[in-house]
């Protein structure tokens, strides 16, 4: 199986003061769960920036389904990946939840149908936000706007997931639902990326963990 990402002599900074990796090599499996484990500042979040072609001022290479992460647009890697970030806000570009599923469904639909609004409709209410679907999101909590972002995720189920801190602001109840989706996703055979540090909720998903540590990132099981 090809990866869904290689990585090669990989290393970055930020204004060539603080290193964060230093030339270390990985592949990301398109149908394993991998964990990400590491300190706060280590790195987890601009790894996952730098998969996502948010950070381009990197040494070596990044391959994503076997084409330099450098040559392709945002868009491009869209096609191929999903990014839910840690925070909530940082997710959500429109006014209202519905709105805001609909850009990701724009992307490969030119007018709405019915089976799309059926669509929204039906992964909003797995996490438990069809009653918010016309709501402002300027008048949600933090872990409303971000059952709104995991609601994206049902949208887009054939990408690869990268997930940082995807359980941060949900309750006890989301965060059953989430692990519940990803259980069912690897049963089928679908792959993801999940930075956490709640790990013991995610251990039994886990096909293979890696840590970041001294500027580099292994596999430790």
């Amino acid at each position: 199986m090809k990866p869904i990402y290689k990585i090669d002599n990989l290393s970055f900074s930020y204004n060539d003061k603080k290193q964060i990796f230093s030339q270390f090599h990985l592949e990301l499996d398109l149908k394993k769960i991998t964990l990400l484990e590491g300190a706060n500042g280590s790195g987890k979040t601009t790894f996952c920036r730098l998969l996502a072609g948010l950070e381009n001022f990197f040494s070596g290479s990044i391959l994503l389904d076997g084409v330099n992460i450098s040559k392709l647009s945002i868009n491009k890697i869209s096609e191929n990946i999903v990014y839910i970030k840690q925070e909530p806000l940082a997710n959500i570009v429109a006014s209202t939840a519905d709105e805001d599923l609909f850009i990701w469904q724009s992307k490969f639909l030119h007018n709405e149908t019915e089976t799309f609004a059926k669509l929204r409709k039906e992964a909003l209410s797995k996490f438990k936000m069809k009653h918010a679907k016309d709501a402002p999101v300027w008048n949600m909590s933090g872990g409303e706007i971000k059952r709104i972002a995991l609601s994206a995720l049902l949208l887009n189920y054939n990408k690869y997931w990268i997930l940082d801190e995807p359980t941060a602001g949900l309750d006890k109840k989301s965060v059953g639902i989430l692990i519940d989706i990803i259980q069912k996703r690897k049963n089928n055979g679908y792959g993801a990326l999940i930075v956490t540090h709640r790990i013991k909720e995610f251990e039994h998903l886990i096909d293979i963990k890696m840590q970041i540590e001294n500027w580099k990132i292994d596999r430790i099981r």
